[in-house]
């Protein structure tokens, strides 16, 4: 009888533990070609791109955010927020949202590097069929910030406990400093090689701290990690520094996006945007592998029915 191949669930499989410490995580220049990456990308579970923005754009994107971030409240001392949720937002972290809309520099020479979309197109697209925008943050790390708890990030997706360690990433966090990130004052640790583990909802099998390869940056390098691998924001031991980090993160369009651009962002901002960049956003349908088309209107491309145009 010929036999049939199913999906076995992560919680069936033997969770090994690993106790050797790790080796840190490989950088590369910014010119290195996306293919590489994604080969390192892919042993590791995370790479570092150095010099990603330029020290002109550091200054103009912290200078555009500093007003907003001096407006905003740490997200672990909003109202409501469950205790087990402040310890990972953190009781002096600020995580700013919108940065489409804030960050002319963002918006127009961050987001649209041509970088960010080679690397995404070899580590999701080849494989999912597409990606969108899920979420894009500053996150400002200030004096005293505990250490972050050790986590995966694909959580918000929970399809992904279920999917065995082998199957292809289902989202990217560019990780963009526009500070130095030190070991210090809160910069990523992370466990590379976790990403290969067994886990499942029950048992998400984090390793140990002694695991951890801090992950220093200066400002301007970008920290790439997969939804599987280990890490953690580190603590922020100083007085006086305030470490800024960009979190940006790429799903397969099958998955939500975190942040409902489609509902937030200013239509009349959005006509003047690349095609390519309203697709990222939703402003345009998804394709998924597999798919005949997600987000549309009569099997057409929403953009058409919103007054964004065909594509051509």
């Amino acid at each position: 009888m010929m036999e049939t191949t199913t999906l076995t669930q992560t919680a069936d499989l033997p969770v090994p533990k690993v106790l050797k410490p790790t080796a840190p995580l490989q950088r590369v220049p910014k010119n290195t070609d996306a293919a590489k990456i994604a080969s390192i990308f892919a042993q590791d579970g995370g790479i570092i791109v150095e010099g990603f923005l330029t020290g002109d754009q550091i200054l103009r994107l912290n200078a555009e955010l500093d007003e907003p971030l001096r407006n905003l409240t740490p997200a672990g001392l909003l109202d409501g927020v469950l205790d087990e949720a402040r310890a990972f937002l953190g009781v002096s972290t600020k995580r700013l949202t919108d940065l489409i809309t804030l960050s002319k520099t963002w918006r127009e020479e961050v987001i649209t590097d041509d970088v960010l979309y080679a690397i995404a197109d070899e580590i999701l697209k080849k494989h999912t069929g597409g990606y969108w925008l899920s979420a894009s943050q500053m996150m400002e790390i200030g004096p005293g910030n505990p250490e972050q708890v050790l986590h995966r990030d694909f959580g918000n997706w929970w399809p992904n406990y279920a999917l065995p360690a082998s199957t292809p990433e289902t989202m990217l966090n560019f990780l963009i400093a526009t500070t130095d990130t030190t070991e210090e004052n809160g910069a990523t640790r992370a466990i590379p090689g976790s990403h290969k583990w067994a886990y499942s909802a029950d048992d998400q099998n984090l390793g140990s701290e002694e695991l951890t390869q801090t992950c220093p940056l200066k400002a301007g390098d970008m920290l790439i990690i997969g939804g599987r691998i280990v890490h953690g924001g580190g603590r922020n031991y100083t007085t006086d520094f305030y470490r800024r980090v960009v979190s940006t993160v790429f799903v397969a369009n099958c998955f939500a996006q975190e942040e409902a651009y489609a509902l937030t962002v200013d239509l009349e901002l959005v006509k003047k945007m690349p095609v390519r960049l309203q697709h990222l956003l939703g402003f345009r349908s998804q394709y998924p592998k597999g798919s005949p088309g997600l987000w549309t209107k009569d099997a057409k491309d929403i953009g058409e029915h919103i007054g964004l145009g065909k594509v051509s």
